[in-house]
Formats: C-alpha cells, sequence, structure tokens
C-alpha cells in the first residue's frame, strides 16, 4: 500500500489570525496516523517561485490522507487555513519503482 502525502504551499495573507498547522492539528494526525515532515516557512529556494510556507504530512495511506483531509475533526483548521492563507493543498502517493 502506498502512504499518501499531504502536501501544502502557500503565503500568510491574515498573519493576525493565522495559527501555524503544528500549533493546532498534532492530536487529529495522531487519530489519523499522520506525522509533520516538513513544516517550515524557511525552505531554500532552489529553482522558481514558491510561495512562503511548505508542509508535508504523511499518512499510511492516500485513503487515510483523504480520511484526514475530509474529517469533521480537521474543519476547523481547514476553514482557519482557507481565511489566513492563499495557496494550494494538493494528495499524492508515495512513489513506488516498479
Amino acid at each position: 500500500m502506498n502512504r499518501g502525502y499531504l502536501i501544502e504551499n502557500y503565503t500568510v495573507i491574515d498573519k493576525e489570525n493565522y495559527i501555524p498547522p503544528v500549533k493546532t492539528i498534532n492530536g487529529i494526525l495522531e487519530k489519523f496516523n499522520g506525522k509533520f515532515l516538513v513544516a517550515t516557512p524557511k525552505s531554500k529556494t532552489l529553482h522558481g517561485n514558491p510561495l512562503e510556507v511548505v508542509v508535508v504530512i504523511e499518512f499510511e495511506s492516500v485513503e487515510k490522507a483523504q480520511e484526514f483531509y475530509n474529517s469533521k475533526d480537521y474543519e476547523e483548521y481547514k476553514s482557519l487555513y482557507e481565511n489566513t492563507t492563499q495557496g494550494w493543498i494538493s494528495l499524492a502517493p508515495e512513489y513506488l519503482k516498479k
């Protein structure tokens, strides 16, 4: 089974009301067996024009990542995220060499 990854890249547009995900969703992640691999506004750009913050969250499967993202538990943070940031979130499966 492929692991699943939520990958986020965003700029904070409302710094006054923004709460970093690592301060608010750790408990929810535990429930879905997810873990932060990257959560930083301090990545080094090597090419292109990425946004301010990079977040990568790992789950045991793509299905578990989707379940987390659509869960009632995550709704409140998702609303906060949508109102205080501008960017994108992607769901990607682990690459497995064949």
